[in-house]
């Protein structure tokens, strides 16, 4: 485990309000839940994700799940972008269930060797299906994202706690969307890092993914705006 201090208390959540405190001054950031249009696409993607996967499909790339995610230096001009592991937590009164719902999997899981995909994909599916099944139990006002790398992601937000996501689906459509986020930094202990990372173990060896071992915190995104991107035509 990476012993890089991780910075606490620069942003608290609290009934729908984020609030940063810097250098004595705290401001204040009321949270917006995602529209309709974008969660709906959001379960329809992912639950295609989860049929292909199924099915032993070779899955080009995963729109839904990797957004571009945009950081900022406090002093820098220009931002820094990465496609980012994006995905959604339960709301707080339902994560107990779903928290042990994706852990007794991957403990399952790990009884077996991790090569051994065909013989869990069954019910890492399964598991995956079950979290998105119930779309009004999902807290569409933040986003849950893990750390790998502690590289300019980490070290923009740990200054200055700030993000905006772009994500932009599939033909002929081309979903778009963007959300500005105040982000809190959350360590191995919270619910809420361990259900990001049990949704993660569940298809970390397959095929798409690029194996990961070590996550040494998590990110929750609190969006405090967002923004259709979906193109459109100006002239008929």
């Amino acid at each position: 485990m990476t012993t890089t201090q991780m910075p606490t208390g620069q942003v608290q959540v609290a009934d729908g309000v984020a609030r940063w405190t810097k250098d004595g001054e705290t401001r204040e950031f009321v949270l917006k839940e995602l529209p309709e249009l974008f969660t709906t696409w959001q379960v329809s993607y992912k639950r295609s994700i989860y049929d292909a996967i199924e099915q032993d499909n070779y899955i080009r790339f995963n729109a839904g799940h990797l957004p571009v995610v945009g950081t900022w230096d406090a002093d820098g001009l220009v931002p820094n972008l990465a496609n980012k592991g994006v995905g959604f937590t339960p709301k707080d009164e339902h994560l107990p269930r779903y928290l042990d719902l994706v852990e007794s999997a991957v403990e399952r899981i790990r009884a077996l060797p991790p090569h051994a995909v065909d013989e869990t994909r069954a019910l890492r599916v399964a598991t995956a299906r079950e979290v998105y099944a119930s779309p009004e139990h999902l807290d569409w006002s933040r986003l849950g994202l893990l750390e790998i790398f502690e590289g300019a992601t980490y070290r923009n937000l740990a200054r200055h706690p700030f993000a905006s996501v772009l994500w932009t689906g599939d033909s002929p459509v081309f979903v778009s969307f963007q959300a500005d986020c105040i982000v809190e930094i959350i360590a191995t202990d919270d619910p809420r890092y361990r259900f990001a990372w049990a949704m993660r173990r569940l298809f970390e060896y397959e095929p798409f993914h690029v194996v990961q071992t070590i996550f040494p915190y998590a990110y929750l995104f609190w969006i405090t705006d967002w923004h259709d991107k979906t193109p459109r035509r100006r002239y008929k």
